[in-house]
């Protein structure tokens, strides 16, 4: 009997490992080719695709559009599954794979229209960039029109659906999203509007605290300040809130947290500090080489397969290589044989809420004492097992009303207490007008040869603005900030406002000769990180919320120090992770520290020996970290409430001046916990939020002190995306990795209040460009350039991005081919 048992335990193990090797076969068919000839149709000439030693893809051709048509069917390979999921949360079309689930972010989606403003947009084009456009999705369907079935990326089986052809909308449409993702100061009105109902405007502006009136400016900057920030920020005359109504940003992460984790993710925007970047640049003369040298290290959410997607396109003089967004046909941030850029967000304040008055029918808005009728666009949502939705998007003249699908969402929510009810509010945004030609930027962008054809690609550029850095191979140096930002009859956009006194319109854009720009300016160098692009004298309102520029002056600081820059100096400053903040916020937060306890005041000599470093082996670091996290909770839960504390304290630079104005004064009514009879001082709460942060640590890492360390809990964590919600499938999908840094360096490593102390944001592209004959140019993606997780490309970059070890930019046909790993010869038909 027990033999017999054997043997069929035996079969068992022998069917499992059988099944698991017919599995582990039948996927690996959809690992992309990467060698040999392929006949295609839609191109011009011969197109020769060669992955050098670090899989990177070089495409050789004869003509642009022959190189793009290359990139998208590079794309195609290594990225369709991300580019197929992009334009459904583009278009609203997640339903269609995703089921019912996916309904609440559907109606988001399509009530604010990114897919109409993407068709609209790919309508006004001009031809030449339609051309373009349209070269490169013929090469992502010339993939796709060759693979079906078991030869598409494994999310396409499990899901059981094929990609459609790729169109100019849908890449319009993903570029809609990037701008929405790097927008996101909508969430921040919401904020406000909540805070205000709570404690009033004055002591709002106690909690908001403006930037330092003399904090470094990218044009024309001042030394940081680090004492008090005492100027109170102006705000509208909106109408004033119900301390009831107090939860519309918390409300919002409920209603748009049903669905898909990413796109939940996405659609909230930044809600915590660093969705930033860093850049900068230097003139010959502070250069080993003679020739400028430009960093750039872009800090955007983290997902995997990763947002960029590393390439060099060669086409005779077109010849361009660096950062490129699968599902887009062109290089975003990079260099070609004549000028090298980079990117940081210019946080511009470019969408704005407004109530409504809405009449009886339901179709009519009032402006100005008159009725106006509202667009009725319908819109129809395809359900996957389920009956399509029918949705009616009302459109006012500042745009959709979004309140729609929120109330909407929240009638359909099955859970209770049922979330609160929007008054009527339209969603104005850059991005949604019509004519929105952000993507003849960068194609315009790739071929430009000297600062004239730079600034006059910026003209086309509206939404995201970004702080462009700018070098050339003649050795100047330059910075603008683009885009549509808006200029306002009055007020300053801080918070929803009312939409029928016509008082707050836009009334037209910041002219583009007086955005903020400079050119070869006498410092030799320009640095931008989200700080402030201009001084506090500027004429124009751009934006309100600049991150404190802790890393902006740490990089002064470091290119203040020396000449003779080299490649390598450049790479160690984007490794750098001294926390200017911690140096600046600790030493008045240890002034009012009571220690009760041993473990308190061993914690404090952990302190009091640090050096600022926040390296992942400090514990000093973690201990700093936590304390900082539990400041804000410690300080306001009690008046804010459960509900508006939480889009509060993710907001490290508002919280790092507020407490500072705290310790700077010795006293406040905010260190008094209301709900409790007696009456706390500021050295109790402060203790007690140190206190908080430790016994947090402590059931993480236990009881000794000294073996914490700060990356034990800090990992940047890369889940997949559209999938990593599946439990099952999160350890093959999704990857992390213990890391250092914290929000205020170089080396950025921001940690999400939400879900302590996961970094969910990231140095996801690191380059540092060489404008010298020798081009010792360098990049990084973080974690891989393959979308398939079998490939031992999906995830062989991530050693080498914790450690900020580079790749070589290889820009010659020489270099690309040695060592290279495959090169695949596509033929027209």
């Amino acid at each position: 009997m027990r033999r017999i048992l054997l043997r069929i335990l035996a079969a068992l193990v022998l069917l499992i490992v059988l099944a698991g090797a017919g599995l582990y076969f039948y996927l690996r068919q959809s690992l992309p080719q990467t060698s040999g000839q392929l006949v295609v149709s839609g191109v011009a000439g011969p197109v020769d695709i060669v992955r050098d030693a670090d899989a990177i893809p070089h495409i050789f051709a004869s003509t642009k559009a022959d190189a793009l048509f290359g990139l998208g069917y590079v794309h195609a390979q290594d990225r369709l599954w991300q580019m197929e999921f992009q334009r459904r949360i583009g278009h609203g079309r997640l339903s269609e794979i995703f089921g019912d689930a996916t309904i609440p972010q559907d109606r988001f989606l399509r009530t604010v229209g990114f897919g109409r403003a993407a068709r609209s947009a790919w309508d006004r084009l001009p031809d030449e960039a339609r051309q373009q456009i349209t070269a490169y999705c013929a090469g992502v369907n010339a993939f796709i029109g060759t693979h079906h079935g078991r030869l598409l990326p494994p999310e396409f089986t499990l899901l059981r659906f094929e990609p459609e052809p790729f169109t100019g909308p849908d890449v319009m449409v993903w570029v809609k999203m990037m701008a929405w993702d790097l927008s996101a100061n909508y969430t921040l009105e919401l904020m406000r509007h909540d805070i205000a109902a709570k404690v009033g405007t004055s002591r709002m502006a106690e909690l908001l605290p403006p930037y330092p009136v003399n904090g470094l400016s990218i044009v024309g900057g001042s030394l940081v300040e680090t004492g008090a920030s005492t100027r109170v920020a102006p705000v509208l005359n909106a109408p004033v809130a119900r301390a009831a109504d107090a939860n519309w940003a918390g409300n919002l992460t409920r209603i748009l947290s049903t669905g898909n984790p990413f796109v939940r993710d996405l659609l909230l925007g930044g809600t915590f500090e660093a969705l930033g970047s860093n850049n900068w640049v230097v003139d010959g003369t502070l250069s080993a080489t003679g020739k400028p040298l430009l960093a750039n290290d872009p800090h955007l959410g983290t997902h995997i397969p990763s947002l960029w997607y590393l390439a060099h396109m060669s086409a005779g003089d077109f010849d361009v290589a660096g950062a490129t967004l699968p599902g887009a046909p062109a290089v975003a941030i990079g260099r070609n044989r004549y000028i090298a850029w980079g990117e940081t967000n210019v946080a511009a304040d470019v969408e704005d809420l407004y109530l409504e008055h809405v009449d009886a029918s339901g179709k009519n808005a009032e402006f100005r004492g008159a009725q106006e009728p509202m667009r009725i666009i319908p819109e129809t949502i395809a359900v996957k097992g389920a009956p399509p939705i029918r949705v009616d998007v009302r459109v006012t003249r500042h745009g959709p009303l979004v309140s729609d699908a929120l109330n909407a969402i929240s009638a359909a929510a099955k859970t209770e207490p049922k979330p609160l009810t929007y008054e009527p509010l339209a969603f104005r945004w850059t991005a949604l007008d019509d004519d929105d030609a952000t993507v003849v930027a960068f194609l315009t962008l790739n071929e430009a040869r000297n600062w004239t054809d730079f600034t006059a690609a910026m003209r086309h550029f509206v939404v995201p603005s970004q702080n462009f850095v700018y070098a050339d191979v003649d050795g100047h140096i330059g910075y603008y900030a683009p885009g549509r930002i808006p200029v306002r009859a009055s007020g300053d956009g801080s918070q929803p406002t009312a939409g029928w006194t016509g008082d707050t319109e836009w009334t037209g854009w910041i002219p583009f000769e007086e955005l903020p720009h400079t050119f070869d300016p006498p410092e030799h160098f320009i640095v931008t990180a989200n700080n402030r692009p201009m001084p506090s004298d500027y004429p124009h309102l751009i934006a309100l919320e600049y991150p404190t520029p802790y890393r902006a002056q740490r990089i002064t600081d470091l290119l203040s120090q020396k000449r003779s820059f080299t490649v390598g100096d450049f790479a160690d400053i984007q490794a750098d992770t001294l926390s200017l903040h911690a140096q600046a916020l600790l030493p008045m937060l240890l002034r009012h520290v009571v220690a009760n306890d041993t473990r308190t005041k061993q914690a404090l000599s952990i302190l009091g020996q640090w050096n600022f470093n926040a390296t992942g082996e400090s514990a000093a670091s973690a201990i700093f970290q936590a304390w900082f996290l539990h400041l804000a909770p410690a300080l306001v839960s009690d008046e804010l409430g459960r509900q508006v504390t939480p889009s509060y304290e993710g907001r490290f630079s508002y919280i790092t001046r507020f407490v500072t104005n705290i310790t700077t004064s010795g006293s406040s009514p905010w260190c008094d916990n209301v709900d409790t009879p007696q009456k706390e001082t500021c050295d109790q709460t402060l203790t007690r939020a140190l206190e908080d942060g430790l016994d947090d640590l402590q059931a993480r890492m236990g009881s000794d002190l000294t073996r914490w360390r700060w990356d034990t809990i800090h990992h940047a964590v890369f889940p997949h995306q559209g999938l990593d919600s599946v439990s099952v499938l999160r350890p093959l999908l999704s990857r992390s990795v213990p890391n250092g840094g914290d929000w205020s360096t170089v080396d950025v490593g921001p940690v999400a209040t939400a879900s302590p102390y996961d970094q969910i944001s990231v140095p996801g592209y690191r380059q540092v460009i060489d404008l010298s004959p020798a081009n010792d140019s360098r990049f990084l993606d973080a974690v891989g350039e393959a979308g398939h997780f079998l490939s031992v490309h999906y995830d062989d970059f991530l050693s080498d991005w914790k450690a900020v070890r580079h790749k070589k930019m290889r820009m010659t046909r020489a270099d690309a081919d040695k060592g290279a790993i495959g090169t695949i010869h596509l033929k027209p038909q």
